[in-house]
């Protein structure tokens, strides 16, 4: 594989992730992310952009690699937390989402740029 353009708007997701999490963390008295749900919803959000919308069709992943066990697991793991996130406005849910999708990036992103692009069958 090869990175493209879909790994470059990954990429300013993720980017935009992480100052809204530095921005709530540091108590910044912003519009939206500075309450717990609003960050929350935000990463969340981004986090459904980013990896889910730009994502390549699920034929396309084996079905049992550890890669997808992984990333499956770890993608459950971000929307449980977002959801206890918003209905309990618990920063523990909202760390547990920031972290869990930046994981997911921070492994595709990998996984795109080191796996060998695959050749088409000689026919």
């Amino acid at each position: 594989m090869r990175l493209t353009w879909k790994d470059a708007l990954a990429t300013v997701a993720a980017g935009v992730n992480v100052a809204v999490y530095v921005a709530f963390t540091q108590g910044a008295d912003l519009p939206i992310v500075g309450d717990v749900r609003g960050a929350t919803g935000t990463i969340l959000l981004l986090g459904l952009v980013g990896g889910c919308m730009l994502s390549a069709a699920p034929e396309a992943y084996e079905r049992k690699g550890p890669y997808t066990v992984v990333a499956s697991t770890l993608g459950g793991i971000a929307l449980l937390a977002g959801v206890i996130g918003l209905i309990t406005a618990a920063e523990l849910a909202l760390a547990v989402l920031f972290y869990a999708t930046i994981t997911l990036w921070l492994m595709a992103t990998a996984r795109h740029a080191i796996t060998p692009a695959k050749t088409e069958a000689l026919k």
